[in-house]
């Protein structure tokens, strides 16, 4: 009988070593996933050109900074005018914590003609206060750059006026502009 308990011993030890490193791989929490990076542009304001009055034609200019300049419009009110807003999001994921340098393009795509009662306007150029992109066609491509980033979230924020050439044979109103805007990551350093 002695030699039968000791030959049992074996099989007992494995199979309890077996149960136990069951029960801990059900315990253990799961091993995340790598989330994939993600690029974003998020418009925060669209680019509102104000209230106003046209006889014939004018046009006026919201710069980046928020000056005004108008030719032909009769401003009712000076407080609704500003640029349009955007910030550029680069989240890494969990794919570590090294230096990036990122390079994006982004197109700034044409906004579409404005018709309120008399009055027809459209959006004729951009002005951004993007480094070396002060004016810049629709559908031109410009170069947007996140230097050293090294959180897992990264941005950067700029902001765009523009020119609205103005038609109408009398009265106004008032009006805001959305952006259309697309970008593409073109080099993670």
């Amino acid at each position: 009988m002695t030699m039968q308990t000791r030959r049992s011993r074996p099989r007992s030890v494995t199979a309890l070593f077996s149960v136990l490193f069951s029960v801990l791989m059900l315990l253990a929490p799961a091993r995340a996933a790598a989330a994939p990076p993600e690029l974003r542009i998020i418009s925060e304001t669209e680019l509102e050109f104000g209230t106003f009055a046209v006889i014939g034609s004018g046009y006026r200019i919201v710069g980046p900074d928020g000056s005004i300049q108008s030719t032909g419009i009769f401003s009712m009110s000076s407080s609704d005018t500003s640029p349009a807003r955007f910030t550029i999001r680069y989240d890494r994921g969990n794919n570590g914590r090294r230096r990036l340098n990122l390079r994006i393009q982004l197109i700034l795509a044409p906004a579409p003609m404005v018709t309120q009662g008399n009055l027809v306007a459209r959006l004729s150029n951009y002005r951004t206060d993007i480094p070396g992109a002060a004016n810049v066609s629709p559908g031109q491509i410009v170069e947007v750059t996140i230097p050293n980033c090294r959180t897992r979230i990264c941005s950067t924020s700029f902001r765009v006026g523009g020119r609205l050439d103005i038609q109408s044979n009398s009265g106004g109103g008032k009006i805001a502009i959305p952006i259309p805007a697309e970008i593409v990551l073109i080099s993670v350093r």
